[in-house]
């Protein structure tokens, strides 16, 4: 395998990885949402009898975007190996050299060119644009492309100030609501491309690319029990325990296994004399 093989392999090995986190994501769980979020939707609410109009706007809760958010960033970065363009580079790289058909090969790049509408440092409109005029000051107006990476850089992945006060002035709420449709954007792209790479792994056009699509990427909510020998030691009285023994060793003076000294124990059972063992929760 050449330089460029393993530079292309590095990349899809990376991008499966991340993106089986997108794709595990609590945003993901539900395609239906991920479509409205997608392209950004709103009610109006009119009373005829006194004209009051309301806007109202139904939206994820901030942290979940925020979280979604930091899954997708690593796919924007051209410095990381899940860089989009490396992701497309290398599947249209093992594309051609697994001799994938033409129609095939163009889907890749109409996919690509999806990838690269996706633009961190842009300022044309996405869907729309927000404009403010403060009392004896000239209007101001700013696109939801420009507002959304204000959120993502500014208040979330980042803290860099510049971006922030790129959209400052109109307020967090207004760059949250940018966001959404950016980072639920991305997370499309992620999962589609993933699906894309699976199908081109199972047809055996890709190199072999080991265990990622089965490696755990996610932790479980699940309570945690793992089956092992527990050992416990007192201090002394300079505030110190016996050392550890190495990995291939046993554990030597001074300490003893857990079940011995609290197996069968009952709290605050009288043990020897006037001394008394009361296990603790919490």
């Amino acid at each position: 395998m050449t330089d460029l093989d393993e530079q292309h392999l590095t990349a899809l090995k990376s991008f499966v990885l991340r993106a089986r986190r997108i794709r595990a994501h609590s945003l993901a769980s539900d395609p239906g949402l991920l479509v409205k979020l997608h392209n950004p939707q709103f009610k109006v609410l009119f009373t005829p009898a006194t004209g009051e109009m309301k806007v109202v706007l139904e939206l994820p809760p901030e942290e979940q975007v925020e979280s979604a958010a930091a899954r997708v960033r690593p796919l924007i970065l051209n410095d990381e190996d899940t860089y989009h363009a490396k992701v497309m580079n290398a599947l249209l790289y093992f594309g051609r050299k697994g001799n994938l058909p033409d129609a095939d090969m163009k889907a890749l790049r109409e996919w690509k060119k999806e990838w690269a509408k996706v633009n961190p440092k842009g300022k044309s409109l996405g869907y729309y644009e927000v404009r403010m005029q403060k009392r004896g000051q000239a209007e101001t107006r700013i696109s939801d492309n420009a507002l959304a990476f204000s959120w993502i850089y500014g208040d979330v992945v980042h803290a860099d100030s510049a971006r922030r006060e790129e959209g400052r002035a109109y307020g967090v709420e207004e760059r949250f609501r940018a966001a959404v449709p950016v980072v639920v954007r991305l997370m499309t792209l992620a999962m589609v491309t993933l699906t894309i790479t699976e199908q081109l792994n199972a047809r055996g056009v890709l190199p072999d690319l080991g265990d990622i699509f089965d490696e755990a990427v996610i932790v479980s909510d699940e309570p945690r029990e793992l089956e092992t020998r527990v050992y416990v030691a007192e201090y002394d009285e300079d505030g110190n325990i016996p050392a550890p023994p190495a990995m291939d060793e046993e554990f030597g003076e001074g300490w003893r296994p857990f079940a011995e000294v609290f197996g069968g124990v009952i709290p605050g059972q009288d043990l020897q004399g006037d001394e008394q063992t009361q296990s603790t929760s919490g």
